[in-house]
């Protein structure tokens, strides 16, 4: 039987300037806010919500994916779109007013920062993966056997905070076979993304007090995790090849460095590939001077046109660097796995670090990514995931040469979800944000790229998220930022 709607909702009338279908996506998110749209609403097809609101279908489909990909909406097959039940926000709540006081905190570190209010802020960073590529109803098939599994177990299994063996080998095999990591189980520690990795290594690593370098311009989370730990942060200059391995041998032979911090495949920001000359000579540096490399990967094991780097380290120097990473992010967002490899005995600091965060995950979870994994359809997936990403990252370069050719130069990135655009007149910061919040676009982690001028050399350019419609429109609103800038 044909199902018929009433909304019995008043759409507001729609404004210039903004996507048509980001304001029918905000003005619906209002209506589940206020309960006008309770869970489990039963919504309009895109055709009758579009003959409703007199638009055209395809600008209804860009909405539902747009609410779908936020949470306010679920869709079943063969049953149609419905309010999900688990809202990304809750409901306002009138909080109770407390009274200021002065309290004593870590001086260690930085406050969190605040993310923008401002709904539909288009996020300029090192990519996030598109939530339509990812194979939930393959994971959840997974996930129920996974279950079943586990109930018919009598007692409960040994936690393991390295990550269950069975696990941590489905992953070292994985590895070997995209990345050329040649680890046993004993090597690797499993986490719940890169950041998580980051922070679990240093707090393994570091002492207060401890020297630590970073290349120039870095991942400011990656800078934040260190200070939060009360390290000395030294600065290694770049080129165009990357850091600096003599302006890193001059700090390390004036300080005690414990640390070096390097982006491993890519440097992140700029998607330069440090030469394996300098690699070398870094692990050269390390063994005469007595310091730690940490490498992490930011390239989320998406590879173009080129293989994945393989390591450089062998035999006893293995243990200078920790490899920190992460898998493709092909997973629930809950569900993502970070890496650290390095020595047993490394590992084994890094699993009682986890111990102390009190960090088990789940034998549910786990097993159903070994099935995952071992099946093949984790590698099928992520081969599906690197195939339309290359088509955006190509989309993504024709847009920037087209619209930004005079405002701003970049390099094709060989690996990684993200663009560097250096710009041809560095920005002020504070101007740069203001304008940018003003045209819906977050630039909240290149305060740091600012350093000491208050000027902006570079943007970062996430494409991986952003269908081609969508990144046109932000390369737009790029250019409406920067030409004033240009003049």
């Amino acid at each position: 039987m044909r199902r018929t709607w009433n909304l019995n909702i008043d759409f507001r009338p729609f404004e210039p300037g903004t996507a048509l279908y980001l304001q029918i996506a905000e003005q619906i998110i209002e209506k589940i806010r206020q309960g006008r749209l309770p869970p489990r609403t039963v919504m309009p097809g895109s055709r009758e919500l579009a003959a409703m609101l007199n638009v055209n279908r395809k600008t209804i489909v860009l909405s539902y994916d747009e609410l779908i990909a936020q949470g306010w909406l679920t869709t079943q097959h063969r049953r149609g779109t419905f309010v999900s039940e688990a809202l990304p926000y809750p409901a306002k709540t009138q909080l109770l007013e407390v009274p200021e006081q002065d309290l004593a905190f870590s001086s260690h570190g930085q406050a969190m920062t605040t993310l923008p209010t401002q709904k539909y802020m288009l996020l300029l960073s090192e990519g996030l993966p598109d939530k339509r590529v990812i194979p939930y109803d393959k994971y959840i098939r997974a996930s129920k056997r996974a279950m079943a599994k586990v109930a018919r177990t009598a007692t409960m299994d040994t936690p393991d905070y390295k990550g269950q063996p069975i696990f941590r080998e489905a992953v070292a095999s994985l590895l070997h076979e995209e990345c050329g990591f040649n680890v046993g189980i004993e090597h690797l520690c499993l986490t719940r993304g890169l950041q998580q990795s980051i922070y679990i290594s240093a707090r393994a690593l570091i002492s207060p007090g401890d020297y630590v370098i970073f290349e120039r311009w870095c991942p400011s989370e990656a800078l934040s995790v260190f200070e939060s730990l009360g390290a000395r942060i030294l600065f290694a200059d770049m080129d165009g090849a990357g850091v600096r391995d003599d302006d890193v041998e001059m700090l390390c032979r004036h300080h005690p460095v414990k640390a070096i911090f390097v982006t491993h495949q890519v440097q992140y920001p700029t998607t330069v590939s440090l030469p394996v000359s300098r690699r070398k000579r870094l692990l050269r540096l390390a063994e005469e001077l007595n310091f730690h490399i940490l490498a992490a990967d930011y390239s989320q094991q998406l590879y173009f046109n080129r293989p994945a780097m393989a390591p450089v380290a062998t035999g006893n120097m293995r243990k200078r660097i920790i490899y920190i990473g992460a898998l493709p992010s092909i997973l629930p967002a809950d569900r993502q796995v970070g890496y650290i490899a390095n020595t047993p005995q490394f590992i084994d600091k890094c699993a009682r670090q986890r111990q102390l965060m009190g960090q088990v995950d789940d034998p549910v979870s786990q097993s159903a990514i070994t099935e995952l994994i071992q099946t093949g359809e984790f590698h099928r997936t992520a081969r599906r995931a690197s195939r339309i990403y290359n088509l955006r990252r190509l989309n993504t370069a024709n847009l920037l040469a087209e619209q930004l050719d005079d405002l701003v130069s970049f390099h094709m990135p060989e690996a990684g979800l993200f663009f560097w655009l250096t710009l041809k007149t560095p920005v002020p910061v504070q101007e740069l944000i203001d304008k940018a919040e003003q045209a819906g676009i977050q630039l909240i982690q290149h305060i740091h790229y600012a350093g000491d001028s208050g000027r902006v050399p570079g943007l970062l350019l996430g494409y991986s998220h952003l269908d081609d419609f969508q990144m046109k429109e932000l390369i737009q609103k790029i250019k409406q930022i920067l030409v004033p800038f240009g003049e």
